[in-house]
């Protein structure tokens, strides 16, 4: 069973982070924590989906607001086999990192 970090990186810039999917059989518990380094807010939203380009009915967190230098983390996501949390930011300055466990489902 896999535990620790699925990902860790700078979101592009008004473009979907696909953040990897859970294995077939498997299901994780998430957390997911950002941090903007950035002079001026970001905005974030997060995603839950089968594709690494979710459909607006996968979003779970819209337009987050997280202040310059500021942080925003939100734990316990269960993500199914074949699901993903997908991450898209307003700016090139928000860092991400995705981590939990998986168990057998």
């Amino acid at each position: 069973m896999a535990s620790g970090k699925f990902f860790a990186g700078t979101l592009p810039n008004g473009t979907p982070q696909d953040t990897g999917a859970t294995p077939a059989g498997k299901v994780r518990t998430a957390s997911v924590n950002l941090v903007n380094r950035g002079s001026s807010a970001a905005s974030v939203d997060v995603y839950i989906s089968t594709s690494g380009t979710p459909a607006e009915a996968d979003r779970i967190e819209a337009v987050i607001s997280i202040p310059s230098n500021g942080i925003y983390k939100l734990t316990g996501e269960v993500v199914g086999a074949g699901e993903r949390i997908v991450l898209q930011s307003n700016n090139s300055n928000t860092i991400a990192r995705v981590s939990g466990f998986e168990e057998d489902a």
